[in-house]
């Protein structure tokens, strides 16, 4: 017993040796340290003295902003014309409108809530009625890319055609069509057929006026991957994106005939693409892993027998409906982008709410890009929803995500 007990105080002792020895090694024999002063700093209880000249106010002028408003000097700054710099907007809509209401190429059409009318904005930025017609809480619309008609989509499922030149109805779609697309030629629709069960659901393709209608692909539950949107020369009518791995996804292009088409690979997921006027070049966004999902914009090669070919990183963040092509160069196209993006915003855009946006040119052959206006509505910077170039490149249309109105900016 008494060998154990002593034992017991040899380790003991053995752990307080060991305790002294690291004491000493880690905080014992150094040097007391005393910080150095900060040049200007004063003994507790003082305050500093005052240099010479005059006492000056800093940031007098930021605390007085309110949030996006720009600095007098920032104000001073503002050109009628883009030229690359804070730019003025002009009004267009006198209320909000719904940004998926609009439609552009020949010119700029949309939709007024409040006047349950339709209007149009010529080259000139003059504005008019489409119809004389009232049309009654429209919930989305699609235009024809050639002609002066469009389907209206309305709260209660039903769909129509309607002819803004004759004024007329021409054609109503079921309630199980969705997701429409006209031809280039705006002569053809691709749309979704959805049925009770996802056996029923289908790629569909048929004449505008409803006629021809032709079941093209089963698509059972893989709509949310598939898009409805024609090439060109109209060998394309959608698109189908499967995940390829953890990062990359393969999308297919559909087409009528179920001919053979290259299959591009897309270095991030939820691919979305649309065609320049011509063809020649497909723009897309795409959410990559590196940049933290938020999207970036792709140049690729557009004709069917090349398509994907030659992809191109155009090192700008933002959505590719945020984007719209030149009416007189092929190679260009203007898009609005915001001056920072939060992690995981190509995934939930939401996050991105409330960030101001400028707008660039980008040289889809060369890759480069440059910034031609900062878009000012009030000495505010302004959110944009999507952009719309006017025929002959003089003025760029938006829609301000801040009161869902649409403006104007010359060229």
């Amino acid at each position: 017993m008494k060998k154990k007990i002593v034992y017991i105080v040899i380790f003991i002792l053995i752990i307080f040796i060991f305790a002294f020895l690291i004491y000493n090694i880690f905080f014992g024999g150094r040097e007391k340290i005393e910080p150095e002063p900060i040049v200007g700093e004063t003994e507790p209880g003082t305050l500093p003295g005052i240099g010479e000249g005059e006492p000056t106010v800093i940031g007098e002028e930021l605390e007085k902003l309110e949030p996006g408003e720009l600095s007098p000097r920032e104000k001073e700054s503002i050109t009628e014309k883009a030229i690359g710099g804070f730019t003025k907007s002009e009004a267009i809509s006198e209320r909000a409108i719904k940004m998926e209401n609009i439609g552009s190429d020949n010119s700029i059409t949309y939709y007024d809530e409040r006047n349950e009318q339709f209007y149009k904005i010529n080259n000139n930025g003059e504005v008019s009625r489409l119809s004389d017609s009232k049309f009654y809480s429209v919930k989305n619309v699609v235009w024809s890319p050639t002609k002066n008609q469009a389907i209206i989509e309305y709260p209660d499922s039903r769909k129509i055609l309607y002819d803004f030149d004759k004024d007329e109805y021409i054609a109503s779609f079921p309630k199980e069509t969705q997701d429409f697309s006209f031809s280039k030629t705006g002569g053809r629709l691709s749309y979704e057929w959805i049925g009770d069960y996802k056996d029923q659901n289908y790629l569909v393709v048929s004449n505008a006026d409803s006629s021809n209608f032709k079941f093209i692909r089963p698509i059972a539950d893989q709509a949310k991957n598939i898009d409805t949107v024609w090439s060109p020369d109209s060998q394309v009518l959608g698109t189908f994106r499967k995940q390829y791995d953890g990062q990359r996804q393969e999308v297919f292009f559909l087409n009528e005939d179920r001919k053979n088409i290259n299959a591009l690979l897309v270095d991030g997921i939820n691919f979305e693409g649309k065609w320049d006027r011509d063809g020649d070049r497909l723009l897309y966004s795409v959410d990559r892993y590196k940049d933290k999902f938020i999207p970036t914009l792709y140049a690729a090669n557009g004709q069917t027998d090349k398509l994907g070919s030659g992809k191109r990183d155009l090192n700008l963040h933002t959505w590719i409906d945020k984007c719209d092509f030149s009416q007189k160069n092929g190679d260009l196209v203007y898009c609005a982008v915001p001056d920072y993006l939060p992690d995981g915003s190509g995934l939930y855009p939401e996050f991105a709410e409330g960030i101001p946006y400028s707008i660039y040119s980008i040289d889809m052959k060369t890759g480069r890009s440059s910034q031609i206006a900062i878009p000012v509505v009030n000495n505010q910077r302004v959110g944009i929803e999507k952009v719309y170039v006017n025929k002959g490149d003089k003025k760029i249309y938006y829609t301000n995500s801040g009161d869902n109105r649409l403006y104007g900016i010359d060229l």
